[in-house]
């Protein structure tokens, strides 16, 4: 039985909403944590309390619901990238290309330090593999090439353009940077570092992923069948998981409280953007839907008095 779009009344937004508001209640938790029970070296919980039942619950209800109004809902924008200025989404786009190019400074010095203290012990570059420098270097590379689509991305927002639909091969690589990110987390920390910031990063980061090939075609024009609906549910999941990872930090260093965060997982501009950058898509994408469909309707209306539907994911990508 086919339950996708089933709910017309269903507002495609409830699902990041209630992510959000998810996620307003998961920091204090995290703060709790992070200032009692995870030890600062290792990352591991010293006790395991109920702030740590609380915030699986937190984070099973917010994956739970992103996708099960992205699911239900009817009106789901289809499947095309819509074109008009929003300054929040240029700027958020902007930024985010700014903290994939800080994260690729920090993930080269890591390299160049690596391959020294390598070097030192006599291991070749090849015999590396296992300790995450292929990763690492291949997360950097993909990195400059997806913060120059997505300045693109950006600027064509300001201006209310296409220009970033002209860039296909360049749509991927947010995609390949996210997967290389990943498997460097799954390689070299796994092992040894935490698990309450170490999981809520690989989740964070396999939805961001997810997110990002949705992303990238809509925006080459490339779409297959609900692709926004995956948008909208790996974004707002994504949204929470990297939030809940990143805010807490933030906070703990701007109080004065910074030697609380756990050692190697300092405050990732380019996940705390992402958390903006998927909220403002998301947003953008359905109130353009929705005025169009206005638009639309009155016209016919004035000119054939007849009343017509939202075009939907499913719709868009039926004909």
């Amino acid at each position: 039985m086919k339950i996708t779009g089933k709910i017309s009344k269903l507002n495609p937004l409830l699902g990041l909403y209630i992510a959000a508001g998810l996620l307003i209640a998961a920091i204090p938790v995290r703060l709790y944590q992070h200032l009692t029970i995870i030890e600062q070296d290792t990352g591991f919980y010293k006790a395991v309390d109920r702030s740590v039942y609380v915030m699986y619950i937190l984070a099973a209800l917010a994956l739970c619901f992103s996708y099960a109004v992205a699911v239900l809902a009817k009106n789901v924008p289809a499947s095309k990238s819509p074109y008009r200025k929003n300054i929040i989404l240029a700027l958020t786009s902007i930024l985010l290309g700014v903290g994939i190019v800080l994260d690729v400074v920090s993930a080269m010095s890591d390299f160049i330090i690596n391959a020294r203290s390598f070097a030192t012990a006599g291991i070749s570059f090849l015999g590396t593999a296992d300790q995450g420098q292929i990763p690492i270097l291949f997360e950097s590379v993909l990195g400059v090439f997806a913060a120059i689509y997505l300045l693109v991305f950006g600027i064509s927002y300001i201006d209310g353009r296409t220009t970033y639909s002209q860039y296909k091969f360049l749509a991927v690589t947010p995609f390949f940077w996210a997967i290389a990110r990943l498997v460097g987390r799954l390689i070299t920390k796994i092992a040894y570092v935490n698990v309450s910031d170490l999981m809520l990063e690989i989740f964070g980061i396999a939805f961001m992923m997810i997110f990002f090939m949705a992303f990238a075609r809509i925006s080459s024009g490339l779409s297959t069948k609900k692709a926004m609906r995956n948008a909208f549910a790996a974004g707002a999941a994504s949204a929470f998981l990297l939030g809940a990872a990143n805010i807490p930090r933030l906070l703990l260093l701007i109080s004065g409280n910074a030697y609380k965060i756990t050692s190697g997982y300092g405050v990732s501009v380019c996940d705390l953007v992402f958390v903006f950058f998927a909220a403002a898509y998301i947003i953008n994408a359905y109130k353009c839907a929705k005025e169009n469909d206005s638009k639309e309707l009155l016209n016919e209306y004035e000119k054939h008095d007849v009343d017509i539907d939202m075009e939907t994911d499913d719709d868009f990508l039926s004909e």
